[in-house]
């Protein structure tokens, strides 16, 4: 009898808490916010305390919303070695019209220029920062986009014309803020549209067998600035050698339709 009180406690613990069904399954049904004054900028100011949502698994907080023409995605990430894992690898934000949990149009970014990167942080440079997240924020320099039906894949500049845009920055935490727009019609989609859609959320990144998680690969020193295993090119790594059968880490999926205003 105690052992089915405590299957009903957890069946109930379960149902009732949201943020313990994500951490397991890693799959969200709720509504989109409605974005007002979004700037895209890296400051996370205008989103309050929406970011509720936790990504456990890769250490992130995280929300999505949208307006009539565009849908925007926020991430903090405390962590230092998942921003180094950010800034080696990108993160991903991938939308599934159909609402399948499936590839869909996907957003790649930060892409750091590697020439760029090795000038900031060359001994030679008498402005080099003492943080070499600093550096690489500098070196930013592109996004990097697949799956779109009127972009071709690859890297769009941040200044670009089709409307996809991305900042990041540290906050006064030390946390790696993100933000990312992308408008609708580069979906294929209205702002009045209420079929149910799939949003994935993720670091970019593998997961090498018996390693346990990408920053554990970094620090035995694939790649090499400062342990982080920083490499470059698409999509893991950047051109990274990498060990065999790789796994991509896991993304976090949000169902949901759009929001209205």
């Amino acid at each position: 009898m105690a052992l089915n009180v405590c299957t009903v406690w957890l069946f109930l613990f379960v149902v009732a808490n949201p943020v313990f069904a994500q951490r397991n399954k890693g799959n969200i049904q709720q509504s989109l916010d409605w974005a007002t004054d979004i700037v895209i900028d890296g400051q996370l100011d205008e989103w309050g305390d929406s970011l509720i949502y936790e990504h456990a698994t890769q250490q992130f907080n995280y929300h999505i919303k949208n307006n009539g023409e565009n849908v925007y995605v926020a991430m903090r990430v405390p962590d230092k070695d998942r921003q180094m894992q950010i800034f080696a690898q990108g993160l991903a934000f991938t939308v599934n019209t159909k609402g399948k949990k499936r590839e869909g149009p996907t957003v790649y970014f930060p892409v750091a220029d590697r020439l760029a990167f090795r000038s900031i942080m060359s001994a030679d440079n008498d402005d080099r920062p003492e943080d070499m997240r600093k550096g690489a924020l500098e070196a930013i320099r592109a996004i990097y986009v697949m799956r779109f039906d009127d972009v071709l894949d690859g890297q769009i500049s941040l200044e670009n014309t089709y409307g996809i845009h991305a900042q990041a920055t540290l906050d006064t935490a030390d946390a790696l803020c993100v933000e990312i727009v992308v408008p609708l019609a580069r979906l294929g989609i209205t702002g009045d549209d209420q079929r149910e859609l799939a949003f994935n959320v993720k670091i970019n990144g593998v997961m090498v067998p018996g390693s346990g998680s990408s920053p554990s690969m970094m620090r035995r020193g694939y790649g090499g600035y400062g342990g982080y295993g920083y490499g470059y090119g698409y999509p893991y790594g950047y051109g990274q050698q990498m060990p065999s059968k790789p796994r991509e880490e896991p993304g976090v999926w949000v169902m949901a339709p759009l929001a209205r205003e």
